[in-house]
């Protein structure tokens, strides 16, 4: 079906309108997971800190809701970086070019838009993988929110409901029933060391896409 280039025009430049609107669209929700992050971290530290009898673990209730909602934020970050690819590509090979004067050489990254976005149309499976997503949004906020989480817990332990007198103490106030409290330690430091060092090795780097 031939397709005249005004038309070819117009048929792009609604597409490209498209494609922003639906990268606004996740990327503010997005934003809404990362704000139901902070604001679960925030009520569960302040409910913790705010009674001494409040138990310790009352804590973890923000690391699991936290986790949550990073999976949950770096599906749809997958998502996002999909519809984000497609304006990329439009303004690469589309935008660029109509902005070139006429005559004059293209850039060595001119893309072939055709070709380019004949593996894009009629797809909606993000090609980003759900692991690098993760890493992603874990650099850019949930690594401090599990920190903040983590030192709300030691501050608990240290300081509540008296000052702890001496390491002793201060370990085994982390007891819980018969699990003895260098578990929780152990578990607690070993597990933030090792979602830091998943964070900052995997994924890559892309400032461009969460």
């Amino acid at each position: 079906m031939d397709i005249d280039p005004r038309d070819r025009s117009a048929i792009l430049a609604h597409y490209y309108r498209a494609m922003v609107g639906r990268a606004d669209i996740w990327r503010m929700r997005m934003d809404a997971t990362t704000n139901w992050a902070i604001g679960a971290t925030a009520a569960v530290v302040s409910f913790a800190l705010g009674n001494a009898a409040t138990p310790h673990f009352v804590v973890y209730i923000a690391v699991l809701l936290t986790a949550s909602f990073l999976f949950l934020e770096a599906r749809r970050l997958t998502f996002y970086h999909l519809w984000q690819q497609r304006v990329l590509l439009l303004e690469k090979g589309l935008i660029r070019s109509a902005l070139r004067p006429q005559g004059g050489s293209g850039p060595e990254d001119e893309v072939d838009l055709d070709a380019a976005l004949d593996s894009h149309l009629g797809r909606t499976v993000p090609s980003m993988p759900i692991a690098k997503a993760i890493a992603r949004r874990m650099r850019r906020i949930y690594l401090y929110l599990f920190g903040v989480q983590l030192l709300a817990w030691v501050l608990k332990l240290s300081s509540q409901p008296t000052p702890a007198g001496n390491f002793d103490e201060f370990i085994s106030r982390a007891d819980v029933a018969s699990i003895p409290g260098e578990f929780f330690f152990a578990a607690s430091f070993l597990g933030f060391l090792a979602i830091t060092a998943f964070a900052v090795l995997h994924g890559g780097i892309d400032h461009r896409s969460g």
